[in-house]
């Protein structure tokens, strides 16, 4: 009987153990390292599209990540005085479910273990080598048949194996929170709606995430230091968007703020070594992908691998899964940072340009093509 080849992998986030889970489905004997102290998602709630949804399912996640889960109906966008700008309605077959970060991380880790993947915390990655070896703070080196880099924006495997080609930051930044739901925060007729409000460069989306919380994702430029402070200034944000006065006004102290990163990168591997994720394809989260993707490019990994039986035949896999992969990923970062340069424009021009541009099939199947993407080895 063959011996099972081993991966070790850097970050224990959604792309890590999603990559870790989809690994060890198929034989391999995997290892994930987590710089933390204990598995921990950033952030608050989390928009899981059809494409994400259909590799939890492969993964034996679906259930758990989704319990209690809010499943809208109909995203939609709306202008400085409150109307309408577009009301997408989502297709049944086309589901989009939001919910809490960390029970989506946890139904991961839980996937993880059934399969049979270790987990070690407290181990912090310095760096890798082409050799699929990961180098620890601690002065340790581990090494496998596959060193995956799942380590995030500020990946060191990316930057030891000389892989990154472009870092930008936006100058658009949010404000993120959980406020608890109540009876009467919406409308009649906006229950079951996910609402993303303009008012200049200011944007207030909201996200139910179960019935009894709300996610708040409150974005302005870096630069308006007044609207950015994790101390809210309610009065600030109600002037802005005097119709949610009753949910800005439950956001309580625990709230972060952070800009966003677009990442590209020569080539997503170098030897038996391999980066996903934000470590390879960071993206603005104007179309809720980021983790889709991170999750997509760890069963689509997986897949790839599936049928290599020496360490040999690790490289050549792995430019394989590039060539078939880069094209999807690169397609929702472009639309992902072209959504974004729209916070930008005068209220009357993006009004204008939105309500235009997502009545057209092209522009709205450029939008949503991740979305409906079916994902490398999902309903395979």
């Amino acid at each position: 009987m063959a011996k099972a080849l081993t991966a070790i992998i850097a970050g224990g986030g959604l792309g890590g153990l999603a990559t870790a889970a989809a690994l060890a489905r198929t034989g391999w004997r995997v290892t994930v390292y987590e710089r933390q102290n204990e598995l921990r998602a950033n952030g608050s709630g989390i928009y899981i599209w059809e494409n994400g949804l259909r590799v939890l399912e492969v993964l034996g996640a679906y259930e758990d990540a989704v319990r209690d889960a809010f499943r809208g109906t109909h995203f939609e966008q709306r202008d400085n005085h409150n109307a309408i700008i577009e009301s997408a309605a989502i297709p049944p077959d086309r589901r989009l479910m939001t919910t809490w970060r960390s029970q989506l991380l946890g139904a991961l880790r839980d996937a993880c273990l059934r399969a049979g993947v270790e987990i070690v915390t407290r181990a912090e990655v310095i760096g890798a080598t082409p050799r699929g070896e990961l180098r620890f703070a601690n002065g340790e080196t581990q090494r496998a048949d596959l060193a995956v880099g799942a380590d995030g924006i500020w990946s060191k495997v990316r930057e030891t194996l000389g892989l990154e080609l472009l870092h930008e930051q936006t100058l658009e930044g949010a404000l993120r929170t959980m406020i608890p739901a109540e009876p009467g925060d919406f409308a009649a007729g906006d229950t079951g709606k996910y609402i993303e409000n303009w008012n200049g460069t200011r944007r207030l989306l909201i996200t139910p995430v179960t019935q009894q919380h709300t996610y708040l994702a409150l974005t302005c430029p870096s630069t308006d230091t007044a609207a950015r402070n994790t101390k809210v200034d309610k009065p600030l944000w109600k002037e802005s968007f005097p119709e949610w006065s009753h949910l800005i006004d439950r956001i309580g102290d625990e709230v972060s703020w952070g800009v966003y990163s677009t990442i590209k990168c020569k080539a997503w591997s170098s030897g038996r070594s391999v980066i996903l994720g934000d470590a390879a394809h960071a993206q603005p989260p104007n179309l809720g992908q980021g983790g889709g993707m991170a999750m997509q490019n760890g069963l689509a990994l997986a897949t790839a691998l599936k049928d290599v039986s020496t360490p040999q035949e690790i490289p050549d896999a792995l430019e394989q899964w590039e060539q078939r992969e880069r094209d999807i990923v690169e397609h929702c970062q472009k639309w992902s940072c072209l959504y974004g340069e729209v916070t930008f424009l005068p209220d009357e021009v993006r009004t204008t340009v939105i309500r235009n541009a997502m009545a057209h099939p092209w522009v709205a199947g450029q939008v949503f093509r991740a979305a409906n993407h079916q994902p490398t080895g999902a309903g395979q």
